[in-house]
């Protein structure tokens, strides 16, 4: 049975959640060594409190109208979130998955010092052990899009979990359709409610993907495409339909991984050497994979960084990044779906590769700084900051070896302190101040090692090889994926191939995708 989710409401207890997965660490020796790891004092989390509120990155009203600032398309920001989401849950939360106190850092705040975390809290690392034993993906190790197919149709009643946590598996679908809202104008928005207190949110596996438009479009856009692949799939049973369906859309889904959104952020060298290789340090075999938190903590939320302090919309509509959140509060109008000026127009996200076309926005440039400029408003500078400070006390709260120690672990040579430091003064105080020079909590190295090596186009060796190892390590060991059936005809070396009546489509990129569903471009 596949596994139903949701982050809609609050933190679900052990009992609420099905199809669970474990978090382990890639190098527990690292992880069990004091020499690997952050000190465990308050000048570490005074540190990392202060390189948190560091890294947010204010700007100018100028800074928001660059269209072209990086080398990716917009889309690849909402790409990496959505992938996260699909791999792990419960480890964003502001709970933690540590003994971070609840509203610890409640959001928009950005703290002075560890004393104004939280009244009587004593953030202290928890023993590597206890942690793997305490905390609980809600998500299996998979590429399997739970966040669009939960349980699937007809299933969800089995699993009594009280509405108030997100969507039960049968609300995702309407038959064996999954729901979505699409006109013939192009109009594309997620299931909303229409009605009592949830009224405007969003019907879906993952209510975490109905936090910004963009991640929410994205969202809507992958259900619109599933419910053209079913059409696709008439002349057999009802139910073999639905499960075709899903196969095809799953295995597009993870060949864009692997050929779109890999080669996309990874360091060509090192991608090339896993892909003909395969994975050195991360080799699941047999049972449920463990996922890893140096790649759940330290590489993973990569994106975080790419964030725009504005975006282009559409053609008549630019929003900045404060404006662009909360679709249900700002962005849905009175009959309980998104306004028809808000909806995507998708060139300015996608490489449509069309003539005519001018190019999308781009995504900022990987690097250590979060947002720039915000037209004045300050409530996302100080949600992103919060992030920051949140996702560097997780790493150390979670035992996640240094960035340093997970290089020399990957047979890497680690950045100079000088590297480390880099030419910003407030990052290099900050670095200085807290004495992470030479022992950098993971998520800041892995940034500060894709600009300082790669200007900020890919990632470098260690977020690399932390991010291709574990994908395509989660690939290989899943019977599922489309990497274990290329005997299959609709996997071909140019993408998944969909088959309708005596016409194919290749799916091989994100702008095959936004072609193939019909969505406004």
């Amino acid at each position: 049975m596949d596994m139903h989710f949701s982050q809609q409401d609050g933190a679900e207890t052990e009992g609420q959640t099905a199809g669970r997965g474990a978090f382990g660490y890639l190098f527990e020796d690292a992880a069990r060594s004091p020499d690997c790891l952050l000190p465990a004092c308050d000048r570490t989390v005074n540190g990392l409190l202060d390189l948190g509120a560091a890294m947010g990155d204010p700007g100018t009203r100028a800074d928001a109208e660059i269209r072209t600032d990086g080398t990716l398309p917009a889309v690849m920001t909402y790409f990496a979130r959505f992938i996260a989401h699909d791999l792990t849950a419960r480890i964003d939360r502001k709970a933690g998955p540590t003994p971070l106190p609840d509203g610890a850092i409640p959001e928009g705040a950005a703290p002075a010092c560890a004393r104004d975390v939280a009244a009587g809290s004593v953030l202290a690392p928890m023993a590597p052990d206890l942690l793997v034993r305490r905390i609980v993906n809600g998500r299996r190790p998979q590429f399997d899009l739970a966040s669009l197919y939960g349980d699937g149709p007809g299933l969800g009643a089995a699993l009594g979990c009280p509405d108030r946590i997100g969507a039960s598996s049968d609300q995702l679908y309407d038959g064996l359709r999954l729901k979505v809202r699409f006109d013939r104008d192009g109009r594309l928005d997620l299931p909303r409610h229409v009605d009592g207190v949830s009224a405007g949110r969003a019907i879906v596996g993952d209510g975490r993907n109905d936090g910004c438009l963009n991640l929410s479009q994205f969202h809507a856009a992958m259900l619109r495409f599933n419910n053209v692949v079913f059409e696709s799939t008439h002349g057999c049973s009802t139910q073999s339909r639905w499960s075709q369906t899903r196969r095809l859309v799953r295995w597009a889904y993870q060949y864009l991984v692997v050929n779109a959104f890999l080669p996309a952020v990874c360091d060509a060298e090192v991608l090339a050497d896993v892909t003909a290789n395969g994975p050195r340090f991360f080799r699941p075999s047999g049972g449920a994979a463990a996922m890893p938190l140096e790649f759940a903590l330290g590489a993973l939320p990569f994106a975080d960084s790419m964030v725009r302090p504005a975006y282009t919309v559409n053609d008549g509509l630019t929003l900045t990044l404060d404006e662009a959140q909360d679709p249900p509060g700002r962005l849905v109008g009175p009959d309980h779906r998104l306004k028809p000026e808000a909806v995507i127009c998708w060139r300015n996200y996608v490489d449509l590769a069309e003539a005519g076309i001018p190019g999308p926005q781009r995504a900022r440039p990987i690097g250590p700084r979060l947002t720039r400029g915000l037209g004045g408003r300050t409530d996302a500078v100080r949600a992103m900051t919060g992030r920051a400070q949140r996702r560097l006390l997780q790493g150390y709260l979670s035992s996640l070896p240094t960035g340093q120690a997970v290089a020399r672990r990957l047979g890497l040579v680690p950045m100079s302190t000088e590297q480390v430091a880099g030419d910003d003064p407030v990052l290099a105080r900050a670095v200085a101040a807290g004495g992470f020079a030479d022992r950098t909590p993971l998520w800041f190295y892995v940034l500060r090692e894709a600009a300082a090596l790669s200007g900020g186009r890919t990632l470098g060796p260690v977020g690399s090889r932390l991010l291709a190892d574990v994908v395509l390590g989660l690939l290989r060991a899943d019977p599922n994926s489309y990497l274990n059936h290329q005997g299959n005809r609709a996997v071909t070396a140019r993408g998944i191939e969909i088959t309708s009546g005596l016409s194919a489509t290749t799916i091989g990129s994100l702008a095959d995708v936004v072609r193939y569903a019909g969505l406004r471009r």
